[in-house]
């Protein structure tokens, strides 16, 4: 049987595996909630807009779909059933 830190009174005991389960939930759902509500949720916010921004920006520069990009779209959708022949051809 594992052990484990039980959140009442935080006293270590034997637990079956679903309890084991269930406490490592609980403290993973404290943790990201801990996290969240702190100062750095913030600042990583702002890093991934520092870093998204200029590649989104620069992949809008770039104007419509190149070839490759339209056929891997096309193979996607074909692998999925989606046949778009019958539309014609078109521009986004």
């Amino acid at each position: 049987m594992p052990y484990a830190l039980v959140p009442d009174g935080y006293k270590l005991q034997k637990v079956t595996k679903d309890q084991k389960v269930a406490v490592d939930k609980h403290v993973s759902n404290e943790a990201v909630q801990a996290f969240l509500d702190g100062p750095a949720s913030g600042e990583l916010v702002k890093a991934v807009a520092i870093v998204v921004t200029p590649i989104v920006l620069a992949a809008l520069a770039k104007g419509p779909l190149t070839e490759g990009a339209d056929k891997l779209t096309t193979n996607i959708l074909n692998s999925l059933g989606i046949d778009l022949s019958a539309l014609g051809e078109f521009n986004i």
